[in-house]
């Protein structure tokens, strides 16, 4: 990316962006390369403008670009495309329309309604139903001969069946409320509900016959599942301590599919994912933080897997990048782990990693005698990839600050002789927009923070103003705070600067991708240093330049709400703010957020009745009578992370007190409702956004 910071002049006649051309954006995901490495299969994301849903459908692209991706199957929420050993057969998850629902009892045994597992042949003809499992199917992964496929699938009843029977068209289409008897700590989940009363499992499925046997039971969750090389064993990932409903933390384990031992290999202190074979079956690869007491930081892990010899050795100590795609943007969710793959000769092992705003590929030697090097290069996020089977030809998911997310291919063999080298892009999902709209493009910039930290952050300047004018200007905090921004497109930020915004932001203490320490710097002092680092950000962005000092808005969600509200409470610097999905009061949020006894005890080291004053002096609303600055207030009432009480709180108590505020309820929307809810209400959204800055910063 250029360091320019601007675009070119050209740029100035194109129309600026408006919130509704985020429902004309497309997005690849989850590209899966063919093990010949001659074809890649991807999702492909895009929204339907007329009923506001999200389609998704799978397209073939060759390596080589030689012809141009085509669509390759026919549903409309099509995704998880997994290949074949022989390459002759793709499995993938589909998921019904929103309307489809079982008539009867029989039917809702066989999972009419939920996303199955299907199979379709590569070189020509139809897709085939593969599961019929009664909560559905997902993550499919191939048995090295062919013949089977692993699944996840949920396995349970719900505690009030009469209510599902009686919803039945058969039974009247009853509908009565439900009653929930709960008795665990941990019972919902943003963006899924409640998860007390089902638990994933591993099924095995026939290919030929469709024939399913589940492999694991018990009260907890198996996931990740992955074949041995011999197809005898099968590793995956499962809390089954006392702590999964109170501190859950996976373990790696295996299964022997003959004689069904099961065995642990990594122990209780560490929460495992993406567990990976070597390609002799001797080692598993996996990523893994602390159980308690995390800072946000991911390693890779090796250990044997024999659980005679089983010994997690960490490979990454000394590597300052995370294990994992921490990057933020607002076009997906799906940040975090993702799976790892061995070299052909088992000498390499490739991971994601996310440091000082990129997120790249890095191989490292198992031996962990060496720094993982990096495969892939440049300013920009690679958010999905694969490897194909020679260890040769990586598929990647690619996005930059004017790039939303597309499709390259690159070659392993040449990233060992040199950085820099090019990849293959094999799509352009969104030219025809782009060539309409004039894009922002953003500076970095370095500053330096309390304790003479050198930080980094960006300022994004609209491309419509002249270079030099002053204009208002929006500061941007991100969540988390165990994330970072990055090189990523940023559909609000690149909306803010269309309509003349300047918007800086940055990677406080806290963020990932800068090392341990400075991820765990945050840790008991919210609102303290890492609130000091922001604003020498916004200070740094000020001195170069082209900003109005006089015109300042602020903005966050989750944690950046949090930092928002902070921010307005303990200084009127601030002409206007948007705060989103934040936390308000500690205290409150022990009890009603999904995970919020761990964010106070592990982040601030309190509970709401062993150190009441503590929570409340890391509490915006204590500070709430200082709150001067127009205030608008963005929540999602099926928010469980940071509950709508939270908000309801804040809003109250500023029109209490008569001071300048709104609030917005998403109804029927998570806690992702900038990544992806409901198209419509993301679109209002980013509409009020705008419309509050244009307000209070002309």
């Amino acid at each position: 990316m250029s360091k320019a910071s601007r675009a070119p002049k050209s740029a100035r006649s194109l129309r600026p962006l408006a919130a509704e051309d985020l429902l004309a954006i497309k997005v690849v995901e989850d590209p899966q390369i063919s093990p010949d490495g001659a074809t890649i299969a991807y999702v492909q994301m895009e929204i339907d403008r007329e009923s506001y849903e999200y389609r998704r459908t799978i397209w073939l692209a060759s390596t080589d670009g030689d012809q141009p991706p085509r669509r390759f199957t026919a549903g409309l929420k099509d995704s998880q495309p997994r290949w074949s050993p022989d390459g002759e057969q793709l499995a993938f998850v589909r998921a019904p329309g929103s309307g489809t629902k079982p008539s009867s009892k029989e039917e809702r045994e066989k999972g009419i309604g939920r996303p199955q597992v299907w199979v379709i042949p590569t070189h020509g003809g139809e897709a085939r139903q593969l599961t019929h499992l009664r909560y559905g199917a997902n993550s499919p992964e191939w048995s090295p001969d062919g013949a089977t496929l692993l699944v996840v699938s949920q396995t349970g009843e719900p505690d009030d069946h009469e209510v599902d029977d009686a919803a039945l068209p058969n039974e009247g289409g009853k509908h009565f409320p439900r009653v929930r008897t709960i008795n665990q700590l941990w019972y919902k989940l943003d963006g899924v509900g409640y998860i007390y009363e089902q638990h994933a499992h591993l099924f095995s499925v026939e290919v030929a016959s469709g024939e399913a046997r589940q492999l694991t039971d018990g009260d907890w969750n198996d996931g990740e599942p992955r074949w041995s090389p011999d197809g005898k064993r099968v590793a995956f990932t499962s809390d089954r301590t006392n702590e999964r409903w109170r501190w859950p933390a996976a373990a790696i384990w295996t299964l022997e599919l003959e004689s069904g031992a099961l065995n642990q290999l990594t122990d209780d202190s560490l929460a495992c994912s993406a567990p990976s074979w070597s390609p002799d079956g001797a080692q598993i690869a996996f990523l893994a933080g602390p159980r308690r007491h995390g800072v946000g930081h991911t390693d890779l892990y090796v250990t044997s897997a024999d659980p005679a010899r089983s010994n997690a050795r960490l490979l990454t100590q000394d590597f300052t990048p995370t294990c994992q795609n921490t990057g933020i943007d607002d076009l997906r969710s799906f940040h975090g782990a993702s799976r790892l793959y061995w070299s052909a000769d088992g000498q390499e092992i490739y991971f994601s990693g996310s440091m000082r705003g990129a997120t790249h590929i890095y191989a490292a030697r198992p031996t962990g005698d060496l720094l993982p090097r990096r495969v892939t290069d440049g300013e920009r996020v690679i958010y999905g990839y694969s490897l194909d089977a020679a260890g040769k030809t990586l598929a990647l998911a690619r996005s930059e600050p004017t790039i939303p997310g597309d499709l390259y291919t690159q070659p392993v063999t040449a990233a060992r002789d040199a950085h820099g080298v090019e990849a293959r892009r094999l799509t352009t999902l969104n030219a025809s927009l782009f060539s309409e709209v004039a894009l922002a493009h953003p500076e970095e910039i370095t500053f330096h923070g309390p304790d003479n930290w050198e930080l980094q952050g960006w300022v994004m300047r609209s491309p419509h103003i002249p270079l030099g004018e002053p204009t208002p200007t929006v500061l941007e905090i991100h969540g988390g705070p165990a994330a970072m921004y990055s090189y990523s497109f940023f559909f609000e930020f690149q909306l803010l600067a269309a309509h003349g915004f300047t918007v800086v932001y940055s990677n406080p203490r806290g963020s990932t991708g800068y090392g341990r320490v400075f991820s765990g710097a945050v840790i008991n002092d919210w609102g303290g240093k890492d609130y000091e680092d922001v604003l020498a950000g916004l200070d740094e962005a000020i001195a170069r330049g082209g900003i109005d000092a006089e015109r300042l808005g602020v903005a966050g969600g989750s944690y950046g709400g949090f930092m928002t509200n902070w921010a307005v409470g303990h200084s009127d610097r601030f002409k206007a703010a948007v705060t989103m999905r934040s936390v308000v009061n500690m205290a409150t949020m022990f009890g009603v957020s999904d995970l919020g006894w761990s964010l106070t005890i592990d982040e601030l080291s309190a509970t709401p009745w062993g150190d009441p004053d503590r929570l409340m002096r890391f509490s915006p609303i204590t500070y709430v009578e200082n709150i001067n600055t127009p205030l608008l207030i963005l929540h999602s009432d099926n928010d469980l992370r940071c509950p709508i009480a939270e908000a309801e709180q804040l809003y109250s108590a500023l029109k209490y007190l008569e001071r300048e505020t709104k609030f917005v309820r998403f109804e029927e929307q998570s806690h992702d409702l900038s990544r992806t809810g409901h198209p419509r209400s993301r679109v209002i959204r980013l509409n009020e956004i705008v419309g509050w800055f244009e307000k209070y910063l002309r």
